[in-house]
């Protein structure tokens, strides 16, 4: 295990989040860090985060993702990230477009036009069997995008739902993966502010749906924590 220091980060961060509230709960505390430290952070918002409340009568997909680009907006400020650069795909929650189609090519095709614009030295991604389904298919368009532009990034992935959801199979094998850590006292303070800030997946905003998502309490114990766990292949 070793500790990730701001210091070795030497130019931009890109961080691929699945879905709103990724960035928070998976490197919330880092984005703030290295914001506050002069870097420039872009975030990428994969997805719209429609599909968490299928059922509502009265959040249709349409409201909910435009709902969910708000509070994104709104808890990269409470990161102190509030006027760092952000892209939002808005490919499909839970759908989106595989390897053949025509809206995974373009979408690797913006991508890659971000990154080489960018040249990002550190890119934070979900691991890459992380039990959900977007956020395996993020990395998978990232990584497809690294290798297509051939900019020598560091790339750290992080865990959202591998402890609680996550098979066997899913874990890191010995050898595969070296870990590092990422502290600061503001960790958890600045992250539960920020996912304060993700109302629609919290259960006090959509109230109509009694099957649609929502962070419990024991999964946001379980992600903000005073330290951030990445993996690196």
């Amino acid at each position: 295990m070793s500790q990730l220091l701001l210091d070795d980060i030497k130019g931009p961060i890109l961080v691929i989040a699945p879905h709103p509230d990724d960035e928070t709960l998976g490197c919330g505390g880092l984005i703030a860090a290295a914001t506050a430290a002069g870097k420039l952070v872009h975030t990428v918002f994969v997805t719209d985060g429609s599909s968490s409340h299928r059922n509502s009568p009265t959040w249709p997909a349409d409201r909910i993702a435009q709902q969910r680009q708000h509070e994104a907006a709104a808890a990269l400020a409470a990161l102190g990230a509030g006027n760092q650069p952000r892209t939002f795909m808005a490919l499909k929650d839970a759908a989106m477009p595989q390897p053949g189609a025509q809206g995974h090519a373009d979408a690797v095709s913006s991508l890659a036009t971000l990154v080489r614009n960018l040249k990002p030295d550190l890119v934070l991604v979900p691991w890459r069997r992380d039990p959900h389904c977007d956020h395996r298919d993020s990395w998978s368009l990232i990584t497809h995008v690294l290798a297509q532009t051939a900019i020598a990034s560091r790339v750290l992935e992080y865990t959202i739902w591998l402890d609680e959801l996550g098979a066997p199979e899913d874990f890191p094998v010995p050898g595969e993966v070296t870990e590092f850590t990422f502290s600061d006292p503001e960790i958890v303070a600045v992250k539960r502010r920020a996912i304060a800030a993700h109302a629609s997946q919290l259960g006090t905003l959509i109230t109509d749906d009694p099957d649609g998502f929502h962070l419990t309490p024991a999964t946001l114990d379980r992600l903000i924590r005073p330290v951030e766990i990445f993996w690196q292949a």
